[in-house]
């Protein structure tokens, strides 16, 4: 990624933040003023109503402002507004009663309002369209050195590592590469390679794309691989094509397909940062900021993708995903959720009306590009096997 196309990148985030902090203050009054409605006096014959709809409307705004804060880098005032969230929708079932739910209320808008307003820096990692760093992590020093010709002669940065323990000692002194190529067996360990990659994920959380190597071809060891978070799982012998096709797939991002992302959100800040983000890893995105257009737009552009926000005025991301779904065109469709909570009964409706996936808001860049891409290969290749076939 040439610098200054990473300078535009970081500037366009940065005017992004700074001018939805300046209108945070009219935030934080707008979530005072609804806690402030939220009826306190159980003997009021209407109180449930007017409590349920005070409710709503704080949920909503909570919702957003955990979001959008959270993809900005504001951690602060993302994690004080999803307590705010948490404690709107377990109102009903809280121990506290009604005015000590409310100051608990207030006293997270102050510390919102007080907190640090700079962005959580992230922790270096690989370059997002990629950096051609490539790990090689075989006990076959043959096969392995013979992947590494392969990866130079294409102008590839790798280097081989022949112990898995090693490996996993000194990763984090290493630069971050963009894909490692994990043998599954060591030595008498046969899945040393994915628990190697399972200690990885776990202590480090955000991990590059993995392709395991394999002499067996069972499902039990495609499923460990799997589970471990594999992005690929190849059978022993790699074809020198293979190697290429994902190497340019995972570790030089550029030349890969661009697709076209469809992306939901009445939050014109949140809309835009994901915009900025998507569009930054070679992703072709189109925003829409009124969900009721959302039919219209996306019969225009035919998304391979389209991500919803959840929590939206007019129509939820669940009843739009069900609308488009009525739509034949869109049928085979992947349809992304994003919402700034998780619970299984939402899950559970978002897959019923026509979700494929699930994201929580504030996303993680490198996983939602990823869930993106492989959402997206699939479709594109089953719209133009069908059109192959109605073409016949």
């Amino acid at each position: 990624m040439p610098d200054n196309e990473l300078s535009r990148h970081r500037a366009q985030l940065e005017a992004l933040r700074a001018a939805y902090v300046e209108k945070l203050p009219e935030t934080f009054e707008r979530l005072e003023a609804l806690i402030d409605a939220i009826p306190t006096d159980p003997s009021d014959a209407f109180g449930l109503d007017n409590l349920n709809a005070s409710l709503g409307l704080l949920y909503q705004e909570a919702h957003k402002l955990a979001g959008t804060s959270g993809s900005l880098g504001l951690e602060y005032v993302s994690t004080a507004a999803r307590q705010l969230l948490s404690l709107a929708e377990n109102w009903h079932t809280h121990p506290l009663d009604a005015l000590s739910k409310r100051e608990t209320m207030d006293t997270l808008v102050e510390t919102m309002r007080n907190c640090d307003l700079k962005p959580v820096e992230e922790s270096p990692g690989p370059n997002k369209r990629g950096s051609r760093k490539i790990h090689i992590v075989d006990d076959d020093e043959l096969v392995a050195q013979e992947m590494l010709t392969w990866l130079i002669e294409a102008g590839f940065d790798a280097e081989v590592f022949l112990s898995s323990s090693v490996y996993l000692d000194i990763f984090e002194t290493l630069a971050r590469p963009d894909m490692i190529i994990m043998d599954v067996a060591f030595g008498e360990d046969m899945s040393a390679g994915p628990d190697i990659i399972r200690q990885l994920r776990n202590r480090l959380g955000r991990m590059p794309a993995v392709i395991f190597l394999s002499i067996h071809d069972e499902m039990p060891a495609r499923l460990a691989a799997l589970r471990a978070g594999a992005s690929r799982y190849l059978v022993k012998p790699v074809t020198k094509d293979r190697l290429m096709d994902l190497a340019h797939e995972f570790a030089e991002r550029k030349h890969t397909t661009t697709y076209r992302v469809l992306l939901v959100d009445d939050d014109q800040t949140a809309l835009q940062a994901a915009k900025i983000q998507l569009e930054y890893v070679g992703l072709e995105v189109h925003a829409c900021e009124e969900p009721l257009q959302a039919l219209t737009v996306a019969r225009a552009i035919r998304p391979d993708v389209i991500i919803l926000d959840i929590v939206m005025p007019n129509v939820s991301g669940t009843e739009l995903a069900a609308i488009l779904r009525e739509d034949r065109e869109f049928d085979a469709t992947p349809i992304v959720f994003l919402t700034s909570q998780s619970h299984q009964d939402e899950k559970t409706l978002s897959v019923a009306l026509g979700g494929d996936d699930y994201v929580l808001k504030p996303f993680d860049t490198d996983y939602l590009t990823a869930t993106v891409r492989a959402r997206a290969k699939r479709s594109r290749r089953l719209r133009e096997l069908i059109n192959a076939t109605d073409s016949r």
